[in-house]
């Protein structure tokens, strides 16, 4: 077996011997449970408790092995750090921007750089497949109960499962769907037959939860993964989508046939109050291009005016140092966000802020490219089911703070999902091809590989 080579085969006792791994179980599913609405109230008041346990986990791992290679998202991430902390500088509220800075910096160190140094090892990436498993079943289990428990089958208003809020359920579903779609395809018997169970809750829930950036993310993810593995089936969805567009230009096919709490027409102009925000953070950002108003400002914009002509600004208030430290703090923070990491991001730091930002997606983006063209088979698909679980983080984070609100535990788990990703391509990519030799002189296989170029 090649070295780091991701195969379906694996030792449970050596997964779990290390007690690091059992922090980082334990500290998941902490994080899982408080975004659950039957458990929420036992688990989320100590987020931050599991989050300190995922870093002495994740640190206490990292700390043993002597070197890792770093990629471009890791240096481009860096960059932007360095930026975010010049903006410091010039914010308004030096110290509450800076402390903002910190508690990123913290995470980014021992999430997203812990969980690299962790996953070099192979057995630690399959845990975390089957933590991102476990979840999955969790959450479509508990939301399958309430379905149970509705007593109607298609529901009158948007279904909320047992994350007790219909968005939030709706990106569950989408997140969630590509790694159940992986397991569905690679299981037998019983296993199949239960995430075949799975996967229908989960798509029940992406529907009916009414959640429309999650519908679009996870009906595209779920098109490619079945254009990918399902050759036989591409001349029918080709098919398929060329009437649907046929049907809605003709003006046959409408969102009127949709149910009125997935279109929500009165609010499809706003896309629910989301476009006089960005249009604040846009005005905002053009009064300081280069290094933007400081980081965290966002939380302190004020809006004014109407959804026609929004108007806002940047309102200080007093706030210290250790306000931002878990069970400290005194003053109230600002709480305001303006629905999109980019149009934040631009806010606070500014273009020389953003442009790492958007390299750093640039980079995954191209990761993404490179698992898309490799053959479809088990370590390629898993790495494929990460890219396009990532790929709908990118597209949450234009609609939504969804990197950067580090005492939101989905948060914490979207970093981790990402550097998951960016392990299981690095070895789907270097995973050789075997295919049948021409020449009878020869061996019967030969072994090329690998399929890509390193990803620096």
């Amino acid at each position: 077996m090649i070295a780091g080579q991701i195969t379906p085969r694996f030792r449970a006792a050596r997964m779990f011997s290390s007690p690091h791994a059992w922090l980082i179980i334990l500290s998941w599913l902490g994080l899982v449970l408080g975004g659950i609405r039957d458990t929420s109230a036992i688990f989320y008041p100590y987020r931050w408790w599991f989050i300190a346990l995922m870093a002495v986990g994740l640190l206490g791992a990292a700390s043993r092995l002597r070197a890792v290679r770093y990629q471009s998202e890791h240096h481009w991430l860096y960059v932007f750090m360095a930026v975010s902390a010049a903006s410091c500088a010039i914010s308004p509220m030096p110290e509450y921007s800076f402390a903002r800075w910190c508690t990123f910096v913290i995470v980014f160190v021992t999430v997203f750089i812990g969980a690299w140094t962790w996953l070099q090892r192979v057995e630690h990436l399959r845990l975390l497949v089957n933590l991102l498993l476990t979840s999955a079943a969790i959450g479509a289990l508990l939301s399958g109960w309430y379905i149970l428990g509705s007593g109607e089958l298609i529901p009158d208003t948007r279904f909320a499962g047992a994350f007790g809020k219909a968005t939030g359920t709706g990106s569950f579903a989408a997140a969630a769907i590509p790694i159940v779609l992986w397991k569905t395809r690679y299981s037998r018997g019983y296993a199949k037959a239960f995430f075949g169970l799975i996967l229908g809750i989960l798509v029940y829930l992406l529907i009916f939860s009414g959640a429309r950036a999650a519908l679009i993310g996870g009906t595209t993810a779920s098109l490619i993964w079945v254009w990918k593995h399902r050759v036989s089936w591409r001349p029918l969805l080709a098919a398929g989508i060329f009437a649907l567009v046929f049907l809605a230009v003709a003006g046959i096919a409408s969102l009127d046939m949709l149910p009125s709490y997935i279109v929500r027409k009165d609010s499809l102009s706003t896309f629910t109050g989301r476009i006089p925000r960005w249009k604040v953070g846009l005005s905002l950002f053009l009064e300081s291009p280069v290094l933007g108003h400081g980081y965290g400002m966002t939380r302190y914009v004020r809006m004014y005016g109407d959804e026609e002509r929004p108007r806002g600004e940047i309102v200080p208030a007093s706030v210290r140092f250790s306000d931002l430290i878990p069970f400290l703090g005194t003053s109230h923070l600002g709480r305001m966000t303006l629905h999109s990491d980019h149009v934040e991001r631009l806010l606070e730091t500014g273009l020389l802020g953003y442009i790492p930002f958007a390299m750093f997606w640039f980079c995954i983006l191209r990761r993404m490219f490179y698992v898309f063209r490799l053959p479809a088979r088990w370590a390629s698909s898993l790495a494929m089911a990460l890219a396009l679980n990532v790929g709908y983080i990118f597209l949450d984070s234009f609609l939504h703070g969804a990197l950067f609100a580090i005492n939101a535990p989905g948060v914490i788990l979207s970093w981790v999902g990402i550097v998951a990703f960016m392990r299981a391509s690095e070895a789907a990519l270097q995973e050789p091809i075997v295919t049948r030799c021409t020449s009878s002189t020869l061996s019967t296989v030969s072994i090329r590989g690998p399929v890509a170029p390193a990803i620096p």
